[in-house]
């Protein structure tokens, strides 16, 4: 369920994975966190930071959370929403693939990896290959936000978490979120379709998140956490 004004010191989108599968072994927990500013709180900040009159383009990465905080800026608003992704078949490969087997080309880092949003609400399915929204390089339902720093992976918690962030500005992704995921490219851009063999799109969620409106930054967190928290749990 979604919860209103979340209170969180971490600033992330936690993405956790399920198989897609019924009854499973082992639990990948998803929550993906979304914090939002509005058009006049992001003016505001842009110019307390130092940008002046001079708007970044509209291509370039929202301002993240710390950098609203560091001008004394909260989120008007903050939802997440536990439970509501799955690691996708060509997200399997990559991991599996990095235990025994080939590693992807990219792996995810500062300058590979972004957070897709779309308006499709169909049901996550193991074998989507990239956003129900995105209908390629002309497409007005998808974008895919470059991450705002290296993924964060936590194997000392329990339990472990990979925590993606993403930070969409103003003139971007304005239109209904309905759904996330998160594929290894390292640009910005409207869609994942056609990229080539080197793109993986790991995972995706279906979450209603409300509309996002022009001049408003909205920053989003996936934390993916795998295995039971306790380290044990029943086998269905």
């Amino acid at each position: 369920m979604t919860h209103p004004d979340f209170a969180s010191a971490s600033e992330r989108l936690t993405v956790g994975v399920e198989l897609g599968l019924p009854d499973f072994a082992g639990r990948i927990s998803t929550s993906f966190n979304v914090k939002r500013y509005d058009a006049e709180m992001t003016d505001w900040a842009y110019k307390k930071i130092g940008y002046g009159d001079w708007l970044p383009p509209m291509e370039w990465r929202g301002l993240t959370p710390d950098e609203f905080a560091s001008v004394g800026i909260r989120p008007y608003d903050e939802t997440q929403h536990d439970d509501c992704n799955l690691v996708t078949q060509a997200g399997w490969v990559a991991l599996l693939g990095g235990v025994a087997g080939t590693s992807i080309t990219n792996k995810f880092s500062a300058t590979q990896g972004r957070i897709g949003v779309g308006t499709g609400a169909t049901a996550a399915a193991y074998a989507n290959t990239t956003l129900v929204g995105d209908t390629g390089g002309a497409s007005v339902t998808s974008y895919f936000q470059l991450v705002s720093g290296a993924p964060v992976i936590s194997t000392g918690s329990s339990p472990p978490t990979l925590v993606l962030t993403a930070s969409f500005a103003g003139g971007n992704a304005n239109f209904a979120w309905a759904e996330f995921g998160s594929d290894n490219w390292n640009a910005s851009g409207v869609t994942s379709t056609g990229l080539g063999a080197s793109d993986i799109f790991f995972n995706r969620g279906v979450s209603a998140q409300g509309t996002k409106a022009a001049g408003q930054t909205w920053t989003a967190t996936e934390t993916i956490s795998f295995g039971f928290p306790s380290g044990a749990g029943t086998v269905s």
